[in-house]
Formats: structure tokens, sequence, C-alpha cells
């Protein structure tokens, strides 16, 4: 006879309050090249950034633990070591974010190993040619690769991406204040891919520069007061609220401002989790 489930206390464990939890959050930020997506990975200690770009190489300032991605396997390994308590190497401190900066390299580095294998397997097939399997197949993959890095909730998060821009087909689609009509910048990513990683991060921030006078926030060394001065040149922008031609958004229990300036991992992090 099959012993009887106690439903009441299996729903006792199960059942909570949301904001409870002790996950550390996900961002996803995308952008044209050279915006600062690199960057602000590197701005918050204990830091592993897992780099198919090589775009750490100029990072000399902040100097973080990175591991270059090279190849599919290089993934599994990096996310094994971290799912092992992974501390660094060089300083034995624990890390406590992991940076994926360069999602749409590794989605093609998959699409690629999908295609090598069915070439192994079909030696009548052409070099290059890639059939719809091969992106359902590497789909699949990217997909497994989010899962495990998701699971790793003492670790925080950032995924990076190129951006493109695409074209709404459907009328009925088309935000009616679109500064383009029919068209979006959204995270270079194949859609179900995009759809996947949109799905378990906490942020999606565009980043992106501004030319112009500003004023700007800092902590004066000497007095510890918050000071305000006007500045002139670049500014780097991460925005996160709605747009109607931006794939933008976040889940907080405060209101943020459309874009935050001179963004930070710990300056994000406060906005989502203090509202300041």
């Amino acid at each position: 006879m099959a012993e009887r489930k106690d439903y009441a206390a299996i729903a006792a464990a199960k059942i909570h309050k949301p904001g409870g939890g002790k996950r550390k959050p996900r961002f996803l930020i995308y952008g044209r090249n050279k915006k600062g997506k690199t960057r602000f990975c590197t701005t918050i200690p204990n830091v592993l950034i897992l780099d198919p770009e090589t775009g750490t190489e100029e990072e000399t300032r902040s100097n973080p633990d990175v591991w270059p991605v090279t190849s599919w396997d290089d993934m599994h390994d990096a996310y094994m070591f971290l799912r092992g308590g992974g501390k660094s190497p060089i300083t034995n401190e624990p890390y406590q974010w992991v940076a994926v900066d360069g999602t749409t390299k590794i989605a093609n580095m998959g699409l690629r190993w999908v295609m090598n294998q069915e070439m192994e397997r079909d030696l009548t097939r052409k070099p290059g040619q890639v059939g719809k399997q091969d992106y359902g197949r590497s789909g699949e993959m990217f997909k497994g690769m989010l899962d495990n890095l998701h699971s790793l909730r003492n670790l925080g998060i950032i995924f990076t991406a190129q951006e493109r821009m695409i074209e709404i087909e459907d009328p009925a689609e088309v935000d009616e204040e679109a500064e383009i009509v029919g068209a979006m910048f959204v995270p270079d990513l194949p859609k179900g891919a995009r759809g996947a990683l949109n799905s378990v991060v906490d942020l999606i921030g565009r980043i992106y520069t501004v030319d112009g006078t500003f004023t700007k926030r800092y902590r004066d060394r000497e007095t510890k007061k918050i000071v305000e001065k006007e500045v002139t040149g670049i500014q780097r922008r991460l925005w996160v609220g709605p747009h109607p031609s931006y794939d933008t958004g976040y889940r907080s229990a405060y209101t943020l401002p459309n874009f935050i300036p001179d963004p930070t991992i710990p300056s994000v992090v406060r906005a989502m989790k203090e509202g300041k």
C-alpha cells in the first residue's frame, strides 16, 4: 500500500511570502559596442567575469578576475566551479558575483558547437549550413546554461549582450509612442534565448552615453558629505524604465527613475532594494 502524503505539511514547507528569499539579483545589461557594459561588470569587488570577447583586456584599473571562454565547455566548467563554492585563486576570497560578459557571443558558440556535431554525423552537409534544428538544439543548450547559473542563489549575476534593432511586423503590436514606428532595440540573441534570459533576470537595462553638462553627486573625502558639482563631458546612463523602443524593465517594490546616471552595480542594487 502506497504511503499517504501529508499535503498540508508539504504546503507549509513550500508556501511563503515573497521578498523573504536570500537570492541575489540578476541583471541583463545590453547596448552597442564600447558603451560601458564590461566596465559596469567591474564596479563591485569579488566578481568573476566569464569573458568570451576578451573585453576585459583593457580593464587594468579595476583588475577583475577573468575566466576566458573559448568553447562551450568553459561555461559548464565555470558553473561547476562556482557551484562548489568557488574562491578566487588569486585572493582566496569567495566570489559574490559572476558576470557573463557576452551572451551574444556565447549563444553563437552554442550554435557553432551544434553545427559541428551535425557535420560529423552528416558528411554530405555543406559547411556553414544552419538548419532549424540547429537553432532549436543550441537554444535548449543556452536555456540549460541559464538554469544552471540561476540556481546559484548565493551569487549575484550580470548578463551582458550586444544590441540590435528588430522590426515589429504586426501593426497591432506597434506602440503608438514609438520613436521609430515598428522597431525596437533589444538584446542581440535568438528569440527563444532572449525570452528565456528576460524571464530569469530582475532588471533589463540598456546602457548608452550622452554628451553634455550634468550635475554629479559624490561624497567629499574630507567632510564625508554628499556634494554636487557641474561637469561637462560624456555621461553613461542605464535606461531601466518603460520605453516604447527599448526592451527594458525591472521587478522592484520601488519605482525607479527611467535612467540611472553613471551606473554601478551597488547603485543599481541600492535603487532596487531601498529605492535610493
